[in-house]
């Protein structure tokens, strides 16, 4: 079993863009795979915050107006890709910043022990041990690649639909890959709005991590 004492590097001192920037490895739009942690790079250009709505009544007066039925939008979504049929067109990300951190640490943590095995066998996370690197990683067997959010939703006993969101990979300006040895970083990692666009109704992050939590009940 894995312990988040034991793999845990970051206490807060950095939040979830200042991990990627520092620990990151920008990568190829066409060697993302499922089942990993990214942070993608969405320029739209003159882009509004108007375009988000403050509720869904609101979104569903008028949906051409916005760009999404959700209280925010996120111009650099950051987490874990699942799997699905067309992942190699558009990435399904679990945004993590979109959750508070006490429901993070649990996800990451429960994810991370139900592909244990995978990472043991890819040397991840012993230390002075050989890591296959992650392009040949492709070829190997991996039952983590299969990873669906039923899965970590079952396996959470948590709602995780209000963070998903599916990324057309054609509009990715930059993707950058948080690789396992590196993974300690995200679970008690800071705070972090880079790239969100949040409605005006929810004030700041505080009031998309309420929705969240609304969504547990």
């Amino acid at each position: 079993m894995i312990n988040l004492e034991d793999i845990v590097t970051n206490k807060g001192v950095r939040n979830i863009s200042q991990v990627f920037r520092e620990y990151g490895e920008s990568v190829s739009r066409a060697s993302i795979l499922p089942g990993h942690y990214y942070s993608f790079d969405l320029p739209i250009p003159n882009f509004n915050t108007d375009w988000v709505p403050n509720s869904i009544d609101e979104y569903r007066k008028n949906p051409d107006m916005y760009i999404t039925d959700r209280q925010y939008y996120n111009l650099n979504p950051t987490g874990l890709t699942f799997f699905h049929e067309k992942w190699k067109e558009n990435a399904l990300v679990l945004d993590i910043k979109i959750i508070p951190q006490a429901f993070r640490s649990k996800i990451i943590m429960t994810h991370l022990n139900l592909i244990e095995k995978n990472l043991d066998a890819i040397g991840a996370l012993a230390e002075n041990e050989y890591t296959v690197p992650f392009n040949e990683r492709g070829r190997m067997n991996l039952a983590l690649y299969s990873i669906t959010p039923t899965i970590l939703e079952q396996a959470t006993g948590l709602n995780l639909k209000y963070a998903i969101s599916a990324v057309k990979l054609d509009r990715v300006s930059r993707a950058v890959l948080l690789d396992w040895t590196n993974i300690g970083e995200l679970p008690l990692a800071g705070i972090d709005d880079t790239g969100l666009a949040i409605a005006k109704s929810m004030l700041d992050i505080t009031g998309l991590f309420e929705q969240f939590e609304i969504k547990q009940l």
